[in-house]
């Protein structure tokens, strides 16, 4: 398993996740996962983009061959192990995954609080951002946006606009497929992640 030196924290994670992976049936895989398969390389689209593993080496990288955050590649992985295909079509809070009480601070801290302070006064601009990320509007709160984080994980943003007494607020939530598939520590790598891509546009 081949990683830059900012995957070091996550060099065992991925490598574990290898493991398990490398022993699977290639076009099952893809199949599951919403995936391509063109020879040995699977590919994934994450939001815009598209990730390929090479099911040989276990190498990770953007399809630009650009190299991956550790942090994208251990959420890819864990996807790529658990993911049942599907989504169920009902959206869930951070708090009903497993661990997601234990790890809330750290989901508010990377998602919750930058969408309150860069949106919360101007929700038509989460629209407008969320544009160059596929997202798809939806009608929820004042400006809400759904959008694929991998094919098999919905993940959706809703601002609410504040007055003079009530604060504005944020919350990010989840197609309930995300429950077993992925980790409370992984959906908040992975939410920050999707909330610092929205603000920068």
């Amino acid at each position: 398993m081949q990683g830059g030196a900012g995957d070091k924290r996550y060099v065992d994670a991925i490598a574990k996740a290898w493991e398990d992976l490398k022993g699977r049936d290639p076009a099952q895989l893809a199949a599951i996962s919403g995936g391509e398969l063109s020879g040995r390389n699977l590919t994934v689209r994450i939001l815009q983009r598209e990730a390929v593993l090479n099911l040989d080496s276990g190498d990770i990288r953007w399809s630009d061959g650009s190299e991956m955050k550790g942090d994208f590649k251990v959420v890819l992985m864990h996807y790529l192990q658990n993911t049942r295909g599907r989504l169920e079509g009902r959206l869930v809070s951070y708090r009903e995954i497993e661990g997601g009480n234990l790890y809330y601070s750290v989901f508010q801290g990377r998602a919750i609080m930058p969408l309150i302070k860069t949106f919360g006064e101007a929700p038509e601009k989460l629209l407008e951002k969320s544009s160059k990320l596929d997202g798809r509007p939806v009608k929820r709160g004042d400006a809400s946006v759904d959008f694929l984080f991998f094919p098999y994980l919905l993940v959706n943003a809703t601002i609410w606009k504040g007055d003079d007494e009530v604060p504005s607020s944020a919350n990010v939530l989840f197609d309930a497929a995300v429950i077993g598939v992925l980790p409370a520590e992984d959906v908040a790598h992975l939410s920050g992640d999707l909330v610092q891509l929205i603000i920068r546009g």
